[in-house]
This record gives C-alpha cells, sequence and structure tokens, in this order.
C-alpha cells in the first residue's frame, strides 16, 4: 500500500506529539491524586493524634481529681477492715455530689492487691458489674508499678478509668479508682477539629431501649457522636448498601456529597469488655469537586495544546512536504528519460528562507541535466560498443595464449579432481590422459594429505591450500612441484578448484646442494666443524667407547708461503684421500679449519688405536710432485687422540685432550703420534697453559682478578722517590696469587698479551688521571712487551687513551722488555720514536744481558737505562760487578740517559750504587710494590714523590 511521505511525516510527528502531551497530562494527574492522597493521610494522622492528646488531657484530669477525692475526711479516716460497708455508703454519697459537679461516673477504692473495699458509681452506666471488677482487676495486675494508670472500658458506654494510689492517715496504702465516659472527648474532638466522631460498640443481648441505636448489617450500636442524630440517620442509611469494611477504606457518596469515613486506633491505651469502634466522618465533597476540576483542567489544556500542535505542525510541514514530493516524482521521470519533464516539476521558485528541500531541488535539477548529458554520451558511446566487445574477445584470446605460454602450471578441475582444463605447460609436460588429479601423486601419503586438504577446501576451513608434492612426467623424470589451490567461480556460476603449481625442481637440487655444503668442506670433500661436532655429539649419546683424534700438518705455512697455495690444496686433498683410504666405514672423518683434520672412531679400545695410529702416521707422511720444477714436497703431520670414557666423557674434554696429545706428538718430531696421557708432565704443562687462557680471556672481562702494583724508583742524590713502575698481578678464582712468571709467557704463547697490555695502559692512565686531579704530582713507567711494541698501531693505542683521560704525556713512561723477541726492530724504532716526540717517556729493562742490547743505545731514543739485577745482588762484595755496572753507567751517562739500578735489598747496596754514580735504585729496600701509592710512601720513608725529571 502506498504512503506519502507527507502524510508518514505528519503522523509520525502527531504520535510525538500525542505522547508527549499524554505524558504531560499523565503526570499532572498522577501529582493530583498523589497530593489528594497525601491530604487524606495527614488529616487522619491529625485525627489520631488529636484524639490521643484528648485522652491525655482527661486522664491528666481523672488523676488529678482523684489526688483530692482521695483527701476527703471520710476517706482518710476510714477503717478498711472494719466498716467497708460505711465507706460503700460514703463514697456513693460523694460520687453523687461529684457526677454532678465534674462528671464522675465511678469512685472505688481498692487494696493495693487488687481486692475491692467499695464503690460509688452510676448503675445505670455500668449495668455489667461482674466485667466491670474484672477489666478493673486485670488493669492493677497489669500495672504493678503503683504509679497513676489508665484504661478504657466499654459495655453499655465507653468510659476512661484512671487508678491512681494514695495513702491514709493510718499509713496504710491503697488505690482509687475513678471513671468519666467519653462524651466529652467526643464534643471536644467535634469542637478542634470540625469533623464528627461516633463510638460503635456491638449490640447488647438484653433489652435496653436502645434499638434505634442498632445497625443491623453491620452488627453494631452506634453509643455516642458529636452530632449523634445526623450521624446516626447517615450510617443507618448507609449500612443498608455498603459493607462496613468498605465503609473504612474509602470515601462513600451518600445524598449528593462524598463522606470519607476514617477509623481511629486506641495506641497505648487498654479497652476492656467490648472492642470500640471509633468512627470520623468527614465531607469531602467540596475537595473532591476540586480534584475532578484540576484533572479535567489538565485533559481539556492537554487536548488544546494538542490540537494546536497539530495545526502548527501542518503549517509548517505541508509546503516543504508538496515540493519534497514535486522532487520525487521529477526523480520517477528519469528512467523514462523525460528530462524536460522532470526540469518542469523541480522548477526554479522564489523562496525567502534556503534550507534541506531547497538544496535537494537544487541537486535534483544539477542531476538531471548531467543526466540528461550523460544519456546523450551513453548513445555516442553505445555506437563504438561493438568495437569494444570485439577488442576484449582478442584480449581473451591473448590472455588464454599468456596463460599458456606462462612457466606456471595451471590447472582447473571439480571438487572432486576432475581435471576440466589446464594450460599449454601442463599438457606438455604431462602428455597422457588424464581424467583425476590425484593420479599423479606418486606416493598413496601424498594423496591421501592432498585429499585431506581438498575437503578442508570444500567445507570452507580455509581459503587457499597449499602443499608440495612429487610428480613424475611422462619421461619418467621426478618433478617437485608447490601448488596453491583455491575455489572460484567459472563462467557458468559453478564452483571450479584452480590450481596453480610452480616448478621447485631446481631448488630442491639447490637446497641439497647447500645442506652438503654446510656439512662438508668444499675442498676436500670430508665433513667440516659442523659434521664433526655433530658425529662427535652423536658418538658421546649411542656408543660407549671410541676415540677422537685431531691431525695436523706440519710446516703447512711454510708450504703454502713458498710454493703457493694451489699446492697446499694438493697436499690437503691428499690428505683427505689417505684417511677416506685408511678409516672404517663406520668412521667419521673431518677437516676442522686450515690444515687440521679429524677422526671419530667408535667401538675401539687403546691396542686397536695404537695400531691405527701408527699405520695412520705412516700412510699420512707423503709428497706432492711439482710439474713444471721437475721436484717433489715431501709432508709430514702429527696426530694426537684421546680415548672416550678414559680421557673425557664430555665433547670439550675429549677435544682438548686431544689437542694436547697432538701438540705433544709435535714436540716429540714430525710424523709422531701420541695418544694423551694425564701423568705426561709436557701435557700438564699444556693445560696450565689452557687455564691459564681461559684465566686471562676471564680477568680481561672482570676488575677483580687483575690487579695494579707499584713499586717506587730512587732518586739517590735527591733521596726522594722520582716515579713509580707498574707491576700486574694476577688472581685466579679461589683467590691465590698467579706469579708474573706464569701467566705472561702463557699469554705470550697464546696471544693474549697485546689485550693484557692494553688492559695495564688503560687502567694506569686512568689512576694517574684520577690522582692528578686531587693535586698528586708523579710518573708512572708501564712495561710493554715486544709484541705490543711491534703492533703498527701502538702509538695510535698510547696516545689515545692519554687522549682520553687527559694525561700529559711526560708522566708516562714506557718500559721496553723482552729485547731479544724482537723481530722487526724497525717498526718498534718507528714506534718509539713516534711516543717520543710526543713526550712519552723510554725505558730499556735488563740491560747488560747479551752483546745485542748495546747497539739499542745508539738507536733507540731512551731515557732510562735499567742494570739487570744480577749485577746488583751482593754488589758490595764483588768488585767485578762494581767494576762492570761503573762502566756502564758512564757509557749509559754518556749517551744523556739516566741508570736504574734493580735487586736494591739493603743500606749498603744503595750507598755503593752512589759512589758507583747510578741515578736511581729500586728494590725491597727502597720498598715493595703494594696496590695502593699512599701505604707504599708510608712504608719506604722516603718522603713524597718528584716529578721526574727526564
Amino acid at each position: 500500500m502506498f504512503m506519502s511521505v507527507k502524510w508518514k511525516a505528519v503522523i509520525f510527528l502527531s504520535l510525538v506529539f500525542l505522547l508527549i502531551t499524554g505524558a504531560w497530562v499523565s503526570h499532572h494527574v498522577y501529582n493530583t491524586l498523589k497530593t489528594y492522597d497525601n491530604r487524606v493521610e495527614e488529616n487522619h494522622i491529625k485525627q489520631q493524634q488529636l484524639l490521643m492528646q484528648l485522652l491525655d488531657d482527661n486522664f491528666l484530669r481523672l488523676s488529678q481529681l482523684s489526688q483530692l477525692i482521695a483527701e476527703i475526711p471520710a476517706i482518710q479516716g476510714a477503717n478498711f477492715k472494719e466498716a467497708p460497708s460505711a465507706l460503700a455508703d460514703a463514697l456513693q454519697q460523694e460520687w453523687s455530689q461529684l457526677n454532678i459537679n465534674t462528671g464522675l461516673d465511678f469512685i472505688g477504692i481498692y487494696g493495693t492487691d487488687g481486692t475491692h473495699i467499695a464503690s460509688g458509681y452510676n448503675h445505670e452506666l455500668f449495668r455489667n458489674t461482674k466485667a466491670l471488677e474484672e477489666a478493673i482487676s486485670v488493669a492493677m495486675k497489669t500495672n504493678r508499678e503503683s504509679s497513676p494508670d489508665s484504661f478504657l472500658f466499654c459495655f453499655t458506654g465507653c468510659s476512661q478509668f484512671v487508678v491512681e494510689p494514695f495513702v491514709l492517715n493510718s499509713g496504710e496504702e491503697a488505690l482509687i479508682v475513678s471513671a468519666q465516659n467519653m462524651a466529652d472527648i467526643i464534643l471536644r474532638f467535634h469542637q478542634i477539629s470540625g469533623q464528627d466522631l461516633a463510638v460503635l460498640l456491638p449490640p447488647i443481648t438484653e433489652s435496653s431501649g436502645e434499638e434505634t441505636r442498632i445497625l443491623d448489617n453491620w452488627r453494631l450500636r452506634i453509643w455516642a457522636a458529636s452530632n449523634f442524630k445526623e450521624s446516626l440517620a447517615q450510617l443507618r442509611q448507609i449500612q443498608e448498601r455498603t459493607a462496613f469494611s468498605e465503609v473504612t477504606n474509602g470515601e462513600v457518596e451518600h445524598n449528593g456529597s462524598r463522606l470519607l469515613f476514617d477509623k481511629l486506633n486506641l495506641a497505648d491505651y487498654w479497652a476492656y469488655g467490648e472492642k470500640p469502634i471509633l468512627l470520623t466522618v468527614s465531607n469531602q465533597t467540596q475537595q473532591h469537586q476540586l480534584l475532578i476540576s484540576t484533572l479535567t483542567s489538565s485533559v481539556v489544556i492537554g487536548l488544546f495544546a494538542l490540537i494546536i500542535s497539530e495545526m502548527v505542525l501542518l503549517f509548517f510541514m505541508l509546503t516543504p512536504l508538496r515540493r519534497l514530493t514535486a522532487v520525487v516524482q521529477a526523480l520517477t521521470l528519469l528512467p523514462k528519460h523525460q528530462y524536460r519533464e522532470a526540469l518542469e516539476k523541480v522548477a526554479k521558485r522564489q523562496v525567502y528562507f534556503r534550507d534541506e528541500v531547497t538544496q535537494l531541488e537544487s541537486s535534483t535539477r544539477y542531476v538531471i541535466r548531467e543526466l540528461e548529458t550523460l544519456h546523450l554520451e551513453v548513445e555516442e558511446k553505445s555506437l563504438s560498443l561493438e568495437g569494444q566487445i570485439a577488442m576484449l574477445s582478442r584480449s581473451r584470446a591473448f590472455l588464454e595464449r599468456l596463460i599458456d605460454s606462462s612457466h606456471l602450471f595451471i590447472v582447473t578441475m571439480t571438487p572432486s579432481g576432475e581435471i576440466r582444463t589446464s594450460n599449454g605447460r601442463f599438457d606438455k609436460e604431462f602428455k597422457r590422459p588424464l581424467s583425476n588429479f590425484s593420479r599423479l601423486f606418486t606416493s598413496d601419503a601424498a594423496t591421501v594429505d592432498y585429499h585431506r586438504k581438498l575437503d578442508h577446501l570444500r567445507k570452507g576451513d580455509c581459503e587457499v591450500i597449499q602443499f608440495d608434492a612429487e610428480f613424475v612426467n611422462d619421461q619418467g623424470v621426478t618433478i617437485y612441484f608447490d601448488w596453491t589451490r583455491s575455489i572460484v567461480e567459472d563462467e557458468k556460476g559453478r564452483d571450479t578448484v584452480l590450481a596453480i603449481g610452480i616448478d621447485l625442481t631446481q631448488r630442491k637440487r639447490d637446497e641439497e646442494a647447500l645442506e652438503w655444503l654446510a656439512n662438508n668442506d668444499p675442498l676436500t670433500g670430508i665433513g667440516n666443524r659442523r659434521c664433526f661436532q655433530h658425529d662427535l655429539h652423536n658418538l658421546l649419546d649411542t656408543q660407549k667407547s671410541g676415540a677422537v683424534i685431531f691431525i695436523d700438518v706440519n710446516r703447512f705455512k711454510q708450504i703454502n708461503d713458498l710454493y703457493g697455495h694451489p699446492v697446499g690444496d694438493t697436499v690437503l686433498i691428499q690428505i683427505a684421500k689417505t684417511l677416506g683410504a685408511s678409516v672404517r666405514a663406520s668412521d667419521s672423518i673431518s677437516r676442522l679449519a686450515g690444515d687440521e683434520f679429524t677422526i671419530i672412531l667408535p667401538h675401539i679400545d687403546t691396542q686397536q688405536l695404537e695400531s691405527f695410529l701408527e699405520k695412520l702416521s705412516r700412510n699420512l707422511n707423503g709428497q706432492v710432485i711439482l710439474d713444471n720444477e721437475d721436484r717433489t714436497i715431501e709432508y709430514n703431520v702429527s696426530i694426537g687422540a684421546a680415548l672416550v670414557n678414559a680421557h673425557g666423557k664430555s665433547e670439550q674434554e675429549l677435544i682438548v685432550h686431544a689437542d694436547m696429545a697432538m701438540y705433544q706428538a709435535k714436540k716429540k718430531g714430525n710424523g709422531q703420534w701420541q695418544i694423551f696421557d694425564p701423568d705426561n708432565n709436557d701435557l700438564a704443562n699444556l693445560r696450565r697453559d689452557h687455564d691459564l687462557t681461559s684465566l686471562l680471556k676471564l680477568a680481561l672481562k672482570r676488575t677483580d682478578l687483575f690487579q695494579l702494583n707499584y713499586q717506587p724508583i730512587y732518586a739517590i742524590e735527591e733521596a726522594t722517590v722520582s716515579h713509580y713502575e707498574v707491576l700486574l698481578r694476577l688472581k685466579d678464582l679461589a683467590g691465590n696469587a698467579v706469579y708474573p712468571s706464569d701467566f705472561i709467557p702463557a699469554a705470550e704463547r697464546m696471544g693474549l698479551i697485546r689485550l693484557v697490555d692494553e688492559w695495564v695502559l688503560d687502567n694506569a692512565i686512568k689512576k694517574l688521571a684520577t690522582d692528578h686531579k686531587t693535586g698528586a704530582d708523579y710518573t708512572l713507567s708501564i712495561n710493554i712487551s715486544a709484541p705490543t711494541l711491534q703492533s703498527a698501531d701502538f702509538p695510535k693505542t698510547l696516545l689515545g687513551t692519554l687522549k682520553t683521560h687527559r694525561v700529559e704525556p711526560r708522566y708516562v713512561v714506557v718500559e721496553l722488555t723482552e729485547t731479544a723477541y724482537i723481530e722487526n726492530f724497525q717498526m718498534v724504532l718507528n714506534n718509539l720514536q713516534q711516543i717520543s716526540d710526543a713526550g712519552v717517556l723510554v725505558a730499556l729493562d735488563d740491560f747488560g744481558v747479551g752483546f745485542s742490547s748495546f747497539s739499542y743505545l745508539k738507536k733507540l731514543p731512551l731515557s732510562y737505562v735499567k742494570l739487570d739485577g744480577s749485577y746488583i745482588l751482593d754488589l758490595q762484595n764483588n768488585p767485578d760487578n762494581q767494576v762492570f755496572v761503573e762502566s756502564l753507567t758512564n757509557m749509559v751517562n754518556a749517551f744523556g740517559m739516566k741508570t736504574i739500578a734493580e735487586f736494591v735489598e739493603d743500606a749498603e747496596t744503595l750507598y755503593k750504587l752512589q759512589e758507583l754514580g747510578v741515578a736511581y735504585a729500586q728494590g725491597y729496600y727502597i720498598g715493595r710494590p703494594l696496590p695502593e701509592l699512599d701505604d707504599m710512601l708510608c712504608a719506604t720513608g722516603f718522603g713524597q714523590s718528584k716529578k721526574s725529571k727526564g
């Protein structure tokens, strides 16, 4: 069913207004009714409070009257035990007067135990004396505090009783009970509140002349009311048509008026005898009419607001909606290409206030013009559509040729694997007729894996599957493919599996070649270091016996240097072939690096190993013929071996021990072999070197193993310390000292001496910089080994360290040691000249040992020359040494240098050196090496340091 947007909008907004208006009216009605109910509830509370206040006031008045009555001489002088009848007559006479004057209906005297003594009362009002006495007795038993108390008693009527204790002249205690009916309370309630109050009681069975007060339907009688006749008439009429429970729960309509009956509670007051019902009657006619008027006004105002809002809505909505309808009509003409008629529908009009509809009209006009232009263009271009279709056909043919000539293998098939189409590359490789793709697989496992993945693809678990497979082509050649499959739709909309394959045959072969290279040496064709580690690991995991053999080619570097690397490669290849011919099938041979080979022999004992090594040593003593020079080059090897379990249970232990055995074989001469012997002293030295090497490497990384000590050098003539020599100390992990004579040669043998020298340089100069900042002024002499001095970058390292720590070069003395090991003297001379030119001082150590040292005096830029300690020991008792020392000192002085004497152990030696002209002294007498300069100065006692004068 078609409905205009205009009416949809009007209906929608009307519903919105209706909901808003209904919500407002409902809220106003709810608040009005709630206010009315609150007023009724407040009126009930006020009536209840007023009733209780009137009862409390009457209780107070009766209590005061009781106290006055108790003072009557007849009561005060009465004898309760001997003459109670006389007291009863007196009370009856007093009651008559009090009834007239105060309205009392009952006066009674009772013992403190509740026994009745005497009383005077209205016999008509209290006809049921037995019920009255029971009520008074119960009230007295309830109140055991001997204090005034009050309660209600209802039978013929309702009265308020007060029990008041008093004392006779004789000192005896008693209770006086007084009562007054509630008629006065009902009248005062009406006077104060302006509302009627009625007291309802059950009907009396015996005839009492009160039949006119009976409310038969309610089984009640009205005893008293503030407006008795009117209330009685109202209640008699209402009880005929309304149940009593309905009366007390709401308003009742009576003779055009709305009466509100409210049942009051006695609260804290006990009622004995018959149960009274206190019922208030108020006329709510005016308040009800006001409520109806208020509710009516709210509804009328809501309806009026709704009508006005609808009128305003129609006024503002109809014109824009008419314009919007015109736009819709114009748009419906566009599919019919009626562009002129559409423009007339949305023709431009005079508009004073622009809005969204105005913009829509403008946009619609623009769209109509653009569509008209496009329609003309489409008509023009449709003429060339046939040509474009022909071009697309040619493009499709080109794509088909392109796919056929692609190096990819492209196949389409049904979800079950039946081949539909394939490109030329696939057809060329597999010319045999194929109905199902799965027939190409070479193994059942590959077929099962293919169908499992294809099921995932068909079920939609994945969009693409990929798998590798081996196929055999028509020529019987195995081809490795990487296939990618996905589901596409063909031109008929059918699900088709598109398979694209890449030939991985060459890549597989390359991977196999790379894997071979990863585990084999390309020069010799045997295993490499990785293969050796793998085979050794397997040996330890799977075998209980075996051996590891290390082979090193002797003088291999000389062969390479003298005859070239091709000859060296020939030697390595021949050794590998000899090893391959000498070992068993279960054995493993490898080339670790350079001229080092290994053999792993499982299942071999010591006797078998010795026989094998002897044979292997003979076979590996071979030769290489030089064709161009018509000569031969001989070579031989050194072999070391270690047995599994006997010489080590871990890879590291076996490698180290086999290597040690190989070095021991080298010491025995060329072409020798050696099985590791834990008790061999030479091997123990090798192990010591190995341990020292590990300790030195660790010390270079940590800060707690190396320690610098300082020994003073004493200027004899000035009697002061000139400078200090830096001495390196080492501790092992247990804290034991390692002597320099042990770790320095080990560092040289293992190629670590340069790192040790650089560590000493950096830490000594850092110490020098720190002390100079605090005001110290001294020079340090640092020992540098021959390998470090022969390195081309030594000057750069030293001067760079001085610059980093901001120390002047004149505060450092470089002490040259081990001159006998200097091979490249020219490099040492150049390096020392560079640091000397920069200001660093140079000292020559151990001068006088060997005649070669004399040649250094003329060539090296020396500042100090240290005399060898062998000439200083026992100097005062050796005249020959004295002559020699004096001669050396004079010669050194002639070159402008100063001599330093080592091993000064006593004062006599120091005095003798002074006589011989030696400038400086060093030894335990001067001061022992200590890690702290301050402690060392205190030990020497030669005063403070003095800057070196060169």
